[in-house]
């Protein structure tokens, strides 16, 4: 009986043992399955991002995100390639970035050098142990392994992406070709942004050569694009709106009276109130505006912020008498911005007004003429509304390093 009940237990007991093994093999099924499947999303949701976010750092920052889960990876630098014999760490995550960023290999030296000049991925674990590895200045000499990954489009070289493990984690081969799908969503990033520099050269001189054009007829207006731009680029930044938004409302403030190239000059330099037939002919620019940017496919993104910048938030405005968020949030930004500037600079028959005299226009007039979420916003960026009234002609930058084709598409925030 003895015996029986003794096999009875052990058998129990080995059961046991393969359910749970059996359990726990299935939990760790389901985790790989699920780990795989945000993989692949990640993969299409970067793929998607290439073709939004107009910013380097943001991209970087979002692949780093996915390497990290990935890899558990501490830190992650992207070296950029001079194109001559130079790796420059351009951005950096991890506790020693600041070290980091004041290195600079050559071609072929230490393990990031050696992935730049082979052109092939790899893994070296146990780095502080190798030859090949070079210590971080300011860094303590502790162990940590290295991967690294070329950035390649095409047959030309860009950079090396470096991931690296402290504290004596390593890396696998698994965890290489997983991340080398990313790297190479990466290159096509990088290499789009090379290679559209004669394309954004080219807008930064349509624009300068645009503004110049509207000067040209309109002394007022040179100007007042100017602090609009600046105005609407310091509001939709303090409204947190992503970058392409913020590109838009900067680009939108800078163009918004572009129309005015189709005004008569005697009509604009009038020094005598208009009467109501030359009104409706000014009120015609921001329609004139829209049509010429629509021809401009690199500028076709910003054509409606243009063409709404008139409407009022309660539907009262020109040219289609939109209200509320029928108007596109830019042109509800750059409405702002005009009003502001037009108010501070003065007009005729209409005398200057002070900053806190502008902002109060516009608590006057938030809901009917002005979107009153922005009109909050500019009440807490006075001291910056202040310095952009400052700005100079010149003082507008559009950063091309910034901006590429693609990055102004919509957002549907704030609508």
């Amino acid at each position: 009986m003895n015996a029986l009940y003794s096999i009875f237990i052990v058998t129990l007991v080995v059961l046991t043992g393969i359910i749970i093994f059996l359990i726990m093999q299935n939990l760790i099924l389901k985790e790989q399955l699920e780990k795989q499947e945000k993989i692949l999303f990640s993969a299409q949701n970067l793929s998607r991002k290439m073709y939004e976010l107009g910013d380097k750092k943001e991209f970087f920052k979002e692949t780093w995100k996915i390497l990290k889960y990935i890899t558990n990876a501490d830190e992650f630098t992207y070296f950029r390639f001079d194109g001559v014999n130079m790796l420059v760490p351009e951005y950096v995550e991890g506790v020693y970035k600041n070290e980091i960023l004041k290195m600079r290999l050559k071609l072929g030296e230490g393990f990031s050098g050696k992935i730049a000049l082979e052109r092939s991925p790899s893994i070296l674990n146990n780095a502080n142990k190798s030859s090949i590895s070079i210590h971080v200045p300011g860094t303590p000499d502790e162990d940590s392994a290295l991967l690294g990954l070329p950035v390649i489009f095409g047959n030309e070289l860009y950079g090396v992406i470096l991931l690296t493990k402290l504290g004596g984690a390593q890396f696998t081969n698994g965890e290489l070709k997983i991340a080398e799908v990313f790297v190479n969503i990466s290159s096509a990033f990088i290499a789009g942004l090379v290679h559209t520099s004669t394309i954004r050269k080219g807008l930064i001189d349509t624009l300068k050569a645009l503004v110049t054009a509207v000067e040209l007829k309109d002394t007022y207006t040179a100007g007042h694009s100017v602090r609009v731009s600046k105005i609407a680029e310091t509001l939709a930044k303090n409204m947190g709106l992503p970058f392409r938004e913020v590109l838009r409302c900067r680009i939108g403030g800078l163009l918004h009276d572009i129309g005015k190239i189709g005004i008569k000059e005697e009509i604009l330099k009038n020094g005598e109130p208009l009467t109501p037939e030359l009104q409706e002919e000014v009120r015609k620019h921001p329609e004139l505006g829209y049509h010429l940017l629509k021809k401009t496919k690199i500028l076709e993104d910003v054509a409606e912020t243009i063409l709404y910048h008139h409407e009022w938030y309660n539907g009262k405005g020109y040219p289609r008498g939109l209200k509320d968020g029928e108007i596109p949030i830019s042109a509800r930004i750059v409405h702002i911005g005009d009003a502001i500037d037009a108010m501070t600079s003065g007009r005729l028959h209409s005398p200057r007004k002070t900053v806190d005299e502008a902002l109060e226009e516009l608590k006057k007039f938030s809901g009917i003429q002005f979107d009153p979420k922005v009109v909050e916003v500019a009440i807490t960026s006075k001291e910056e509304i202040g310095r952009a009234l400052l700005e100079k002609t010149e003082d507008v930058v559009i950063e091309d390093n910034n901006l590429l084709p693609g990055s102004l598409k919509g957002s549907e925030q704030f609508k």
